[in-house]
């Protein structure tokens, strides 16, 4: 059966199944920006067919029976405003260090490496105090990302959650759910449709990344919740900035320390075009000092995000390119400062962006896998040259 109806913006609606199966219905939520008042058409299947302003027929999937379809990726076609500076404390200047908070609940913890990655065992997002979180987002500031297997908590609950932090970050050129109701969210979803090639050849090193780095306040803390995991590969590889800065000579720390570098989210913007999705926001370029300091730890970190990283403008290009890809030469060689979580159901994922880089391993395609991510816009990064080494600091305390 197919029929046809003006939708002036519902925000649910029903298909119903073909004639054989009379019985089955699914209900789907879709964004109130993409039906406007116009025609729609519900034919027979398991699609959607729009028709836009101009009398164009779209043709959205709609995934029969899947718990998250509200939360696929979906690019409208919408502008948004240039980001506004919003105002950013940090919640991690109010914790407790000891973490004992925190750590109440706690029934085993595990350092994934010396200096970056712990999971907590026995801790729920869903149930911690205001005191709780100032203290995880002391510990991310620390050991950079923190994994929380096992979580029974609601996609409400993990919004509220990142929230706590400050103003969510909303992508320009990215998916957003296709439910407007999850606009905080960031969606990365990939499945048997997604391009094996998704690498471009590309070394694996230069997609290394701090989420938005072009932005004039690039993100803090972060908040990724897996919602469909392959049965392997689709991990995720962090490395720790305060290590790589550590690992560098000292004439090349002080060098570095003088610099800025420019970060692009153009070629991103233009990426989605090209793939025919809408770019909300265009992409901006933004230079930040290279050497950066943690408003709650006061440590030094290198800010380097290679797949975003373009040029450092006080020097020639030439000069630029050969400093470059030695720092990207030098996070990927730093071993002892890698850790790489692997995803399970109901895990979760925090981590600060300021102070680690990441990438996924592209391994997994074609098995399906979905995440949602909400981070909070921090600080413009900053440089306290007055700031110290975190081994430094440890050492004191020792």
């Amino acid at each position: 059966m197919s029929s046809t109806a003006v939708l002036e913006a519902p925000p649910k609606i029903t298909l119903e199944k073909h004639q054989t199966s009379p019985n089955k219905s699914h209900e789907f939520q879709l964004s109130k920006n993409i039906f406007n008042g116009n025609l729609t058409e519900l034919p027979d299947g398991d699609h959607l067919a729009l028709r836009d302003s101009n009398g164009t027929l779209k043709t959205y999937a709609l995934p029969k029976d899947y718990e998250f379809a509200e939360l696929l990726p979906f690019f409208p076609d919408s502008k948004d405003k240039p980001l506004d500076k919003v105002e950013f404390y940090d919640r991690g200047l109010n914790a407790d260090p000891s973490f004992s908070n925190l750590f109440r609940d706690l029934t085993k913890i595990e350092h994934l490496a010396r200096d970056l990655g712990t999971v907590l065992h026995g801790v729920q997002l869903s149930k911690l105090d205001n005191a709780q979180k100032d203290e995880l987002a002391r510990l991310i500031a620390e050991r950079g990302v923190v994994y929380f297997p096992d979580q029974e908590q609601t996609i409400e609950e993990f919004e509220e959650l990142g929230l706590y932090y400050g103003s969510p970050h909303i992508h320009g050129a990215n998916a957003i759910p296709r439910n407007e109701r999850w606009k905080n969210f960031h969606v990365v979803y990939s499945d048997k449709n997604t391009r094996s090639d998704v690498l471009n050849g590309l070394p694996q090193i230069r997609y290394l990344h701090t989420d938005v780095s072009f932005e004039e306040q690039p993100t803090a803390q972060t908040f990724f919740k897996a919602l469909k995991v392959p049965d392997q590969g689709g991990d995720t590889v962090f490395v720790s900035g305060y290590a790589a800065y550590e690992a560098l000579s000292e004439p090349m720390k002080n060098y570095l320390e003088g610099l800025t570098l420019v970060h692009s989210g153009v070629e991103q913007a233009e990426r989605r075009r090209q793939a025919g999705h809408a770019t909300r926001r265009e992409g901006i370029l933004t230079a930040h000092p290279i050497i950066r300091t943690h408003p709650v730890t006061g440590w030094k970190s290198l800010y380097v995000s290679p797949e975003f990283s373009r040029y450092i403008p006080e020097i020639p290009r030439a000069e630029s390119d050969a400093i470059l890809n030695f720092l990207y030469q030098h996070l990927a060689s730093l071993s002892s400062s890698t850790v790489k979580i692997q995803w399970s159901k109901n895990g979760v994922v925090a981590w600060d962006n300021r102070i680690v880089v990441h990438r996924a391993t592209y391994d997994h395609i074609p098995q399906t896998r979905h995440f949602i991510r909400i981070a909070a816009r921090g600080e413009k990064p900053f440089l306290d040259k007055n700031s110290r080494e975190r081994k430094d600091v440890l050492s004191d305390s020792a």
